[in-house]
């Protein structure tokens, strides 16, 4: 009965989530006239004289924050209806679990190094640091560090799929089973903003999106369950408009598409990992107190 249960509420965990988000995706569309995907843009670079809403900024702003924290407010609120305190405990430490090693933080701080390297393939006479681009880099709506780790999709979702899902998935099933399952899952939440484009570039963002899930479960279950290399892999993974604030050289070259390719071979790299692992003990969803 605890198995039919558990795989029962990864199943709601998942419906909240694509219906507070396209729901609100639709109420944006609604606003905007048409695909809200440029609306949303502007919104998150805080490039609000360029909205033309009838309603004010922040309220705007909050809706968009409802879409990227979907996965970790339903899954906050998942925990605490079926594991309670304990549960709401266990995240709280996975949170602020910092003693994990120095190895799992340099994995953490991967995509910088990703990013470097495809920068300096991309461009001909290598990087130039703008170093007067400090509180940009760091603080600014558009491309802050900060903001990609604490008001986007690092914290906006691994509270649900990695503090939720995946230890919950993990009691039942292999991680890299539960990993795989996420991954396609999470993938195709993301269809809205996906409408329009290319369908190599589709295909490719699929791709990278499940890779990266099983990266995420490696770095959670490598751990011993901290969300912090996660919270760093995953908001620097998304730091595109930061990194180039920082070398403003990159833009307009390709050096995305390396990265991209990167971040493939990486998850590659990471579903083997995840398989050669499948006999370690299992992190699950509550820690004994």
């Amino acid at each position: 009965m605890e198995e039919r249960r558990g795989l029962g509420d990864v199943v709601w965990f998942f419906v909240g989530a694509y219906v507070l988000a396209w729901g609100v995706w639709g109420l944006l569309w609604a606003i905007a006239g048409e695909n809200p995907t440029d609306l949303i843009g502007a919104i998150e670079a805080g490039q609000f004289d360029q909205v033309d809403a009838s309603l004010p900024a922040w309220v705007l702003y909050l809706l968009t924050r409802l879409i990227d924290f979907s996965f970790s407010i339903v899954g906050v609120v998942a925990i605490g209806v079926t594991a309670g305190a304990q549960g709401l405990r266990t995240l709280g430490r996975r949170l602020i679990r910092f003693d994990i090693g120095w190895g799992w933080y340099a994995l953490g701080l991967l995509p910088v190094f990703l990013y470097a390297i495809a920068a300096i393939l991309a461009t001909e006479n290598g990087l130039v640091w703008e170093s007067d681009t400090l509180g940009t880099i760091l603080f600014s709506l558009g491309s802050g560090l900060f903001v990609s780790i604490f008001l986007r999709g690092a914290m906006g979702e691994e509270l649900g799929l990695r503090g939720f899902a995946l230890p919950r998935l993990q009691e039942r099933f292999s991680p890299l089973s539960a990993a795989l399952s996420i991954g396609v899952l999470w993938a195709l939440w993301h269809l809205p903003v996906l409408i329009g484009r290319d369908p190599l570039s589709i295909v490719a963002f699929l791709l990278v999106a499940v890779g990266l899930s099983c990266v995420f479960a490696w770095l959670f279950n490598g751990s011993g369950g901290s969300l912090v290399p996660v919270l760093l892999f995953h908001g620097l993974q998304n730091w595109e408009d930061g990194f180039e604030v920082l070398f403003p050289d990159v833009v307009d070259t390709e050096w995305e598409l390396v990265s991209t390719l990167a971040l493939l071979v990486l998850g590659i790299v990471a579903v083997v990992v995840l398989a050669r692992r499948r006999h370690e003990p299992v992190i699950g969803l509550v820690e004994a107190d």
